[in-house]
């Protein structure tokens, strides 16, 4: 198989490849051109967790690379279709595969929700989905002993069969509330951008609209989202466009916006109801999982 290739041969039954099945070359997609991701892709495609989202990302396609820059933790490209994880997880076949599930899934929630940057309720669900792929794959204990930098993987894989998936989507909302630049954190929640685009809305005819959108770009700048230099432009830009055009991009702005903050909402409500229905199903796997990773989160 080509290495960085993600062969379809993983997502098909085995029994269509003994019969003369043709599979078109274009149903191949390039995902990656790391050897060790592509082998963490084929993992994920076997889980029945992850063969979904695997589909999806073929229908949709997005790069996976390893990311050279400081931060324990995955990046987005979404102008250029990347997506970065870290370097520090290439030797670890199954911590590769938690964090590229949990990066593609937050990849997949953007793709339908529309929105313009990764917010804190999307590293909830994708912390979920990364838990439920940790127990599809059987992951052990000496997974965790055998890498140094499994601990945040690990803290929010034991809260999800400890103390259940309310408690691990609150652990995910802090970190990802949390200051953390080199990671582009704090995100915002969703309540915060629809009081944001409310505050823009009843500010469309004084300056402290203009603020509004200078401020915000300011916070991207904080975590790295965004140049000074950039920010300073679009708040000239801006400034120098008409009103008539303002108020004409504020309706396209709201209307856009407000769709995809609906999507969302839609989205998230979605996947806490199939988690919910996930555990139970697995109740005996997660019992399990609670046998092996008995001393899970307990100090040192």
């Amino acid at each position: 198989m080509n290495p960085v290739r993600l062969s379809l041969y993983a997502l098909v039954p085995l029994c269509l490849l003994f019969t003369g099945c043709f599979l078109d070359k274009r149903s191949e997609v390039r995902l990656t051109e790391e050897p060790s991701i592509e082998r963490a892709l084929d993992l994920l495609a076997g889980a029945p967790e992850g063969k979904p989202l695997t589909k999806f990302l073929i229908k949709h396609p997005v790069t996976f690379e390893f990311t050279d820059t400081p931060g324990l933790c995955h990046k987005f490209s979404f102008k250029t279709r990347r997506n970065y994880l870290p370097k520090e997880y290439k030797r670890s076949e199954t911590l590769l595969v938690l964090a590229l599930a949990r990066s593609a899934y937050i990849y997949r929630l953007y793709s339908l929700s529309g929105l313009e940057e990764v917010i804190s309720e999307e590293e909830e669900l994708g912390a979920l989905f990364q838990a439920r792929i940790g127990l599809a794959i059987n992951l052990t204990n000496r997974d965790f002993e055998r890498n140094r930098f499994a601990g945040e993987i690990q803290s929010g894989f034991c809260t999800y069969i400890m103390e259940g998936s309310r408690s691990a989507a609150i652990a995910a909302r802090d970190i990802a509330l949390a200051s953390q630049p080199e990671c582009h954190r704090p995100l915002e929640t969703l309540k915060g951008q629809q009081a944001w685009m409310e505050e823009t809305r009843k500010a469309m005819d004084n300056e402290s609209f203009f603020q509004l959108f200078y401020e915000r770009d300011m916070r991207k700048v904080k975590k790295g989202l965004l140049t000074a230099g950039e920010a300073m432009k679009n708040d000239a830009d801006i400034r120098a466009t008409p009103m008539d055009e303002l108020y004409r991009y504020q309706r396209m702005f709201y209307d856009r916006k407000g769709d995809s903050f609906a999507r969302m909402e839609k989205l998230y409500g979605a996947a806490l109801k199939d988690d919910e229905t996930w555990r139970a199903v697995h109740r005996q796997t997660i019992d399990a999982a609670r046998e092996e990773f008995s001393a899970c989160n307990m100090p040192k």
